[in-house]
């Protein structure tokens, strides 16, 4: 049985898990929209972003979501040894849980805090749950190493029930890296503008103008706070349509993303797919992804100067740049498609069977 309440990632995994195991069925205990009114309205703020903090980790959503996840197990009429679950959001009880963990609650509240919307008992209450859940499940699935130490260390997993698997590119097929060198294009998207170092980037990218007159800067993605008139800069805002994004990725030199807490960002598997080079922090699971020196390169999250002076070194030398983008593609065609992902999840999950 699977379980996700909704993640861009959910119908990846889930059609490798299906291409490997015999699944049952698919639970999705997502909000209804009378629930989402509910939980709304009782974790509003004026700012929008720290309402969205409280209404994604309410302890009333979490109720919901498990009752919902629980309905529609009980419509299943056929066995199943274990639900495998995407992230802690919910709880399916009474099952064999499998959990697959992005990070921690413990980690985003040390290292990026505005993702922690809660303070005191609130706080406490949502590290039980979490806690709970983790020290329930059969078996835990980390995004990273960073995941998998603090399951342990913070909350008591023993370590042989955690496999740290990394995750997988969404996207069903990469096409053909095109030959000869591509234009002075630095590429950026995300959604969370500050998190994922788009200031330090914006002032990087002043110094790379500098150095390359030519360069140019696409930010991709929410708009950004900050009012933007600088040379050489383009900000496209969300772009939904996936052959101008693959057109996008065709066009840049460079994907850039130098955040200050990333957990396991997706978007550089993407970018690695399509053959770009990646310039990016060391942040969590990012040194993970990007083998520093051969698919890209890693700075300090906040360095200014070194990410400058590695987006230079990376366009102004453009048989490196594609030799990176190559190196890249072949990572994660080797380890990060789902099916490989879902290959390191098997000991665990033949385990289960036999349990």
């Amino acid at each position: 049985m699977l379980a996700s309440r909704g993640d861009a990632l959910t119908p990846y995994l889930f059609a490798a898990l299906e291409r490997r195991y015999p699944v049952v069925g698919r639970l999705d205990p997502e909000l209804t929209p009378a629930q989402r009114y509910s939980v709304a309205a009782t974790t509003f703020r004026p700012d929008r972003s720290a309402w969205a903090e409280r209404f994604f980790k309410s302890g009333l959503a979490f109720r919901m979501r498990s009752r919902n996840a629980v309905r529609q197990l009980a419509a299943v009429r056929e066995g199943y040894d274990a639900v495998v679950q995407v992230h802690a959001l919910f709880d399916v009880p009474g099952t064999r849980s499998m959990l697959y963990v992005d990070c921690t609650h413990r980690q985003s509240a040390e290292q990026w805090p505005d993702w922690n919307p809660m303070t005191g008992p609130q706080l406490e209450q949502w590290y039980a749950r979490e806690r709970d859940g983790y020290l329930r499940a059969a078996h835990l699935f980390a995004f990273c190493e960073e995941t998998r130490d603090s399951l342990v260390q913070h909350y008591g997993v023993p370590a042989e029930r955690v496999t740290v698997t990394g995750a997988g590119a969404n996207v069903e097929r990469f096409p053909e890296i095109a030959p000869g060198p591509r234009e002075p294009v630095i590429l950026f998207i995300g959604n969370d503008w500050v998190r994922k170092g788009g200031r330090v980037l914006l002032q990087a990218f002043a110094k790379v103008r500098a150095a390359i007159p030519a360069a140019q800067l696409v930010l991709v993605g929410t708009d950004p706070p900050d009012a933007i008139d600088q040379p050489g800069v383009q900000v496209l805002g969300r772009v939904r349509d996936r052959a101008a994004i693959a057109r996008l990725y065709g066009r840049a030199a460079v994907f850039a993303m130098p955040s200050y807490f990333d957990p396991f960002p997706l978007v550089l598997l993407e970018a690695m797919g399509f053959g770009v080079p990646v310039v990016a922090s060391r942040s969590c699971g990012i040194p993970e992804i990007v083998v520093d020196g051969e698919t890209g390169a890693l700075v300090d999250a906040g360095d200014v100067d070194a990410l400058a002076r590695e987006l230079v070194a990376v366009l102004a030398d453009p048989a490196r740049a594609r030799a990176m983008g190559l190196a890249g593609r072949a990572r994660v065609e080797e380890r990060f498609s789902w099916d490989a992902v879902v290959q390191r999840m098997d000991p665990a999950l033949q385990a289960s069977w036999t349990a």
